[in-house]
């Protein structure tokens, strides 16, 4: 797995320094008729090498419409579909079957249930933000490294229009297709929506962050290993840290939620806590910090939707 994640940050820094590069010449076109088109022009920089610094539109979610929407993506000769739903899109290369990409989005629902004994005003603000800003998760079919070479030209107009911090890929040979959508859809989520909405809980840009305070302390005590993304490191220190946070992240709201014993391999040598009840002992800090804000506006996936992928392994 660890293997695996250092490939996808990998993946993520190629994105996000291509759109930095060319963000300064290029406008924002959006092929969907769902998203956020302006044709306003990308900033010139882009905080973590993948967030704009101002979103490209204001346009909100209709949370009553849980619908999931598959179009024509015009434009994207790679990435012929794009799935929609919440406000929130899926680029999607040739075949990848509907209906993995409908349990993907069952998934990324059942995150944001509208549960009034949720605060949905807070949660609203943050699939909005994601809205907003143009959060895209690339559908890949198989492993990134196996696909054609051309495909790095649709990635780069993709890095251009949205959002793109992480990638979901489709039967990737690794038998973690599980996690493989949970991790991806929760990079998206705290990459974006919860660095802009909470940003003193969750900002992956400031040192005194509490995600960032707790992710240093689970460093020192040897919980979370970051050797592997030293590669990172040496291309962009921004995107380095970003790509930290929304790892530690995800091993965060995914732990508490006790998903890494059933869904992640135990073997695991970046992350050292293996259950909800670990989280409370070893690292009361992380526990807290997502019992006091994830706790407030989402839930995990059922097992049923979660099962669903092991078919796919």
């Amino acid at each position: 797995m660890k293997t695996l994640k250092k490939i996808a940050a990998v993946l993520a820094m190629i994105l996000t320094l291509m759109a930095c590069k060319n963000s300064n010449s290029n406008k924002q076109t959006t092929s969907s008729e769902e998203g956020n088109s302006s044709g306003i022009e990308l900033p010139e920089d882009r905080l973590g090498g993948f967030l704009p610094k101002a979103p490209f539109g204001n346009s909100t979610v209709d949370f009553q419409d849980d619908s999931v929407t598959i179009i024509e993506n015009e434009g994207y000769s790679g990435f012929p579909k794009m799935m929609i739903t919440y406000g929130n899109n899926f680029p999607v290369m040739e075949g990848v079957p509907n209906e993995f990409l409908h349990e993907v989005a069952t998934t990324f629902q059942q995150m944001f249930p509208q549960d009034s004994t949720l605060n949905l005003e807070k949660q609203h603000a943050v699939v909005n933000a994601m809205h907003q800003y143009n959060s895209a998760i690339p559908v890949f079919k198989g492993r990134y490294e196996s696909i054609a070479e051309n495909i790095s030209e649709e990635v780069e107009k993709l890095s251009q229009a949205y959002s793109v911090c992480d990638i979901i890929m489709y039967r990737d040979g690794t038998g973690r297709q599980t996690m493989e959508v949970v991790e991806h859809i929760l990079h998206a989520v705290t990459g974006a929506g919860l660095h802009i909405v909470m940003p003193e809980k969750w900002s992956f840009t400031d040192s005194e962050s509490e995600v960032t305070r707790i992710m240093d302390k689970a460093v020192e005590a040897g919980l979370y290993d970051i050797a592997g993304y030293g590669d990172i490191l040496e291309e962009s220190k921004e995107v380095y840290q970003r790509v930290l946070v929304q790892e530690f992240a995800y091993w965060l709201i995914s732990t508490y939620w006790n998903l890494q014993e059933p869904y992640g391999p135990m073997e695991e040598e970046e992350w050292n806590i293996d259950n909800k009840e670990q989280l409370l002992e070893k690292l009361p800090e992380g526990y807290d910090l997502v019992r006091n804000t994830i706790d407030d506006i989402m839930k995990a996936p059922s097992m049923e939707v979660l099962e669903a992928f092991r078919k796919y392994n």
